[in-house]
């Protein structure tokens, strides 16, 4: 039986701190706290998985026409688009709880468009625009902002459902049921570029309760294997997110040399409840 959990709005103090404490934090190639990084998050509660974008006290609108699809994936059978079914919660968009009892995950991807950026003036912050070089041909680089996000909901006796590859170009695959972890355990986690181990790609945790800051940890990267070994929190939602840049040579295939964008900014979750 599946066991949605809402999160409380404030954390008490001892558990903020020690949440916080085993948060990591990672920085993309253009020195961007992950803090300041927004993701989609599948988010397991109790009346459903909300739909959410942001991070950790900066959660922002989902933009529905920009949630390219929302996937529900059940044992072997086909993977079922669960848009239709979507609702509008405040800032949020709500899948109420899917039903049956088997371990289900879900699989969402999010276009956020192109972003130019703007040469910085001295001692000022850079400025980017939801735009183009059409529009800001001065722009010193535009980059096409890609989200994807898994949420499994299972139990410990699942063997499979948890670890499914959906395809996504970034994509977090547990290697173990988080489950079946027991307290201060670790769980490795295969990072996949384009279905392929990824070495060296960058991953935080979060509890999407506290921000991790930059450079309280050493940071999470994975190995040669594409594997990285991540802790995970006793108790409450657990999301692992990675944060991946490619410069636009074709290497997401050849209609990415279509897009007007020097990069490509991927930035992929997982999340589960424990």
């Amino acid at each position: 039986m599946h066991h949605f959990s809402t999160q409380t709005a404030a954390a008490s103090p001892a558990r903020a701190f020690s949440l916080l404490a085993a948060a990591v934090a990672f920085i993309t190639a253009t020195a961007m706290p992950a803090a300041q990084a927004h993701d989609i998050v599948l988010d397991p509660q109790r009346d459903g998985i909300a739909v959410r974008y942001g991070h950790a006290q900066d959660w922002q609108q989902v933009q529905d026409g920009k949630l390219v699809d929302l996937l529900l994936l059940r044992g072997n059978a086909a993977p079922q688009d669960q848009r239709a079914s979507l609702r509008p919660r405040r800032i949020d968009l709500l899948l109420p709880t899917p039903g049956g009892r088997e371990p289900l995950l879900l699989a969402a991807r999010y276009d956020n468009g192109l972003w130019a950026r703007l040469p910085a003036a001295a001692g000022a912050k850079p400025v980017a625009r939801n735009t183009t070089r059409v529009l800001l041909p001065e722009a010193s680089t535009v980059t096409n902002n890609l989200k994807f996000a898994k949420a499994w909901v299972g139990t410990a006796d699942d063997a499979a459902v948890y670890q499914r590859s959906v395809g996504h170009l970034l994509e977090l695959v547990p290697q173990r049921n988080p489950a079946s972890l027991k307290a201060g355990e670790t769980l490795d986690v295969l990072v996949l570029f384009k279905g392929q181990p990824a070495a060296n790609v960058e991953v935080e945790v979060s509890n999407l309760e506290d921000v991790p800051t930059a450079g309280q940890g050493a940071g999470l990267r994975s190995d040669s294997r594409g594997i990285v070994r991540v802790p995970v929190f006793a108790k409450g939602v657990n999301t692992i997110g990675a944060i991946l840049e490619k410069p636009n040579d074709g290497s997401l295939g050849e209609a990415s040399r279509a897009v007007g964008a020097d990069k490509f900014v991927l930035a992929a979750t997982y999340s589960f409840m424990r």
